[in-house]
């Protein structure tokens, strides 16, 4: 329901980020040991990049995972930065080194200025803008 609502407020254009980790399957007895001791990873695991550019298109963000893979699914959240009501988001789960990027269409920008905002369900993180663009 998130990709089709994403779909819808960016102009029909699907958000591209390579290969995404969402697991529905269930879990057993080693695996549950495992994730329990990943998610316990100090904070500095959460070690990223976010960069935004405007293009004919509107405007492009990469963000790339500078740390070790993340131990559980995150969500990508965009916001117009003006009022910072939430445009849309989508979850994610990031490798080591892995790079997503997505363009939000003139359209949706609609004159205003856009931002992301990561937001990992594995570890608590302050509300800030990860990176913010204005393109005319």
């Amino acid at each position: 329901m998130v990709e089709r609502f994403l779909r819808k407020a960016l102009g029909g254009a699907a958000i591209a980020f390579g290969a995404i980790v969402v697991s529905h399957q269930p879990v057993h007895g080693a695996e549950i040991l495992a994730q329990t001791e990943i998610a316990a990873a100090p904070p500095a695991a959460m070690r990223m990049e976010v960069v935004g550019a405007c293009n004919k298109d509107g405007a492009l963000f990469k963000v790339v995972n500078r740390g070790p893979k993340w131990p559980r699914t995150g969500n990508l959240k965009l916001y117009y930065a003006d009022d910072n009501s939430l445009i849309g988001q989508r979850r994610l789960r990031l490798a080591g080194n892995q790079r997503v990027s997505f363009v939000v269409r003139k359209n949706v920008m609609s004159n205003r200025p856009i931002a992301v905002w990561v937001d990992p369900e594995w570890y608590n993180r302050s509300f800030r803008f990860d990176a913010a663009l204005e393109c005319p």
